[in-house]
Parts: C-alpha cells; sequence; structure tokens
C-alpha cells in the first residue's frame, strides 16, 4: 500500500493542475467574447455615419466651390468630405505643385457607403443621393514614388 501512495499524489496533483486549467482558460474565453462584444457594439454605435468620419475632415463651400492648400505626407490616405443638398454632379480636380507627382482621387464614397474609384486627378461625378459625401486621396501604388508635398483640391457643386 505504501508504494501506491506516492502514484495516488501524483495523480491527485495533476487532476487538480487540470482543473485549474480549464477553470482559468475559460475565464480567457469569456474576456475575449467580451471584448469582441464590445467591439462590435461599439461599430454598431457608429453605423449611423458613413464610414469612419474620425479621420475626416469637412470641406466647407461657398456657393458650392471651394479651393483648398493642402499637405500630404508619403504613403498618407486622406479623407474629406462635402456636403450636397441638390446638385447633380461634383467636378473634383487634384492640382500637385509637380505635374509628375504619384496623387489620385482613390474613391468616392456616398452617404448609403457605396464606394467608387479609382479615378485620376480630375473628375466630374454624378451625385445621385443627398447627405455627406468623402473623397479619399493617395497614391496610386501601381505607379510611381509616394507623393509628399503640398497640393490644391478644387471642388464645385454643379
Amino acid at each position: 500500500m505504501k508504494k501506491y501512495i506516492p502514484v495516488l499524489i501524483l495523480s491527485i496533483t495533476i487532476a487538480i493542475l487540470f482543473t485549474y486549467c480549464k477553470i482559468t482558460n475559460r475565464a480567457d474565453k469569456q474576456e475575449n467574447t467580451i471584448a469582441v462584444t464590445d467591439n462590435i457594439s461599439a461599430t454598431q454605435n457608429n453605423a449611423t455615419l458613413p464610414l469612419s468620419l474620425k479621420n475626416n475632415t469637412e470641406l466647407k463651400l461657398v456657393n458650392g466651390k471651394g479651393e483648398f492648400l493642402l499637405d500630404k505626407n508619403t504613403k498618407e490616405q486622406q479623407t474629406y468630405s462635402f456636403r450636397n443638398d441638390n446638385s447633380k454632379e461634383v467636378f473634383i480636380e487634384l492640382i500637385p505643385a509637380n505635374d509628375t507627382a504619384n496623387l489620385r482621387i482613390n474613391q468616392i464614397i456616398s452617404p448609403t457607403n457605396k464606394s467608387d474609384g479609382p479615378f485620376g486627378r480630375d473628375l466630374v461625378y454624378n451625385l445621385s443621393e443627398k447627405g455627406v459625401y468623402q473623397i479619399k486621396i493617395g497614391e496610386s501604388l501601381m505607379q510611381g514614388d509616394p507623393f509628399r508635398g503640398k497640393y490644391t483640391l478644387k471642388l464645385q457643386l454643379k
């Protein structure tokens, strides 16, 4: 009987460790589930806004027109928005200081999150919806070096 005592103690120790690991693993899974749920509800709370307006600058147009001198860093995608109340189309033009600059209109996103693009440096785009449109400006990954510098963004609602 004495020779079975060490085996019995070892078996009890392994059983306790196994049970403790399972309980700890369950607690970790619950924390992960809570984190994911919090993340989803944060996304659902922002669902009323088109995409992410956190890194977005709204362009103030005067009589449906605007000309903005902007600065861009290398590999940065910039997002600007404008409000359309009753116009049928918008004219957008990017004018970099250097004609060979790798800069374009990557996307236009409608108030209902429909995206269109990529485009070049100038564009006449039909506005089928009322609300806030977003313009994403960046480099073309297929051509040239990344752009860094100043450029002019012209916008005109028609």
